[in-house]
């Protein structure tokens, strides 16, 4: 394109030979910066193009993420009540005065466990990494800077740390010394040394009473937590869907 502009130049400039050196000289001028535009033009295109193309692929990567997790925390609620209804057989074991069952081996080798939740944050740390303004939807990046600093990390930081903290100052010590663990058939299955004198006391009672409400209020992080996560996986993909 440049050498047709300079013929064009060239001509007009003949036209006029004494002042054919004037427009040459400014002539050569005016198509240098035409060219340096016209190569900052395709330049800015190119690396507009490249953030583009960087940031649907970490959108698209903090979506498969957040699948993960929406699934990893649908499993971790399904086994949180399968351990809640352990825990309330035991409580009905108790108030109803029954004889131990075996079935109750299961219930008492839950105690110590709980489904700690896994988050998967690879495409948000890489996110924030490279800089979270290139996500050019303001909206959808505040609504992704919410779920992993606060929603995500409280969930972490409350239920999960106060689950831990109950088990290990709690739970586990009035374990070790009233109940045996069936490690050799199966490592969740345990029985209290004195079932009956287990009925009858009340820090027991009080220990399950806390295991039940902590389980409990981990339903509600989760549940929140779920609705929140599907919620903001639905907005990632329109946002996909739209620029494709």
């Amino acid at each position: 394109m440049i050498p047709f502009f300079r013929k064009i130049r060239k001509t007009l400039a003949d036209d006029n030979k004494p002042l054919k050196y004037l427009r040459y000289a400014i002539g050569e001028i005016v198509l240098v910066v035409i060219g340096i535009l016209i190569a900052l033009s395709i330049n800015n295109w190119n690396e507009d193009r490249k953030l583009q193309n960087e940031e649907l692929k970490l959108l698209f990567d903090i979506k498969t993420n957040l699948e993960s997790n929406l699934a990893n925390f649908k499993r971790d609620t399904i086994r949180n009540h399968e351990d809640l209804y352990n825990y309330q057989k035991i409580e009905t074991y108790i108030k109803n005065n029954l004889p131990y069952n075996e079935e109750l081996d299961t219930s008492f080798g839950r105690l110590t466990f709980w489904a700690s939740p896994y988050i998967i944050n690879t495409a948000y740390s890489s996110l924030q990494t490279k800089g979270l303004d290139l996500i050019s939807n303001e909206v959808l990046k505040n609504a992704i800077v919410n779920m992993y600093e606060i929603e995500l990390a409280k969930i972490i930081q409350d239920y999960d740390t106060s689950e831990s903290e109950l088990m290990s100052n709690i739970v586990t010590p009035f374990f070790a010394k009233h109940m045996k663990r069936f490690h050799e058939e199966n490592l969740m299955l345990s029985r209290p040394n004195d079932f009956e004198g287990l009925k009858q006391n009340e820090e027991f009672k009080n220990i399950l009473s806390m295991i039940l409400r902590q389980r409990k209020r981990g339903f509600e992080f989760f549940r929140d937590i779920m609705i929140s996560m599907d919620n903001l996986i639905n907005e990632i993909d329109k946002e996909l869907q739209s620029r494709q």
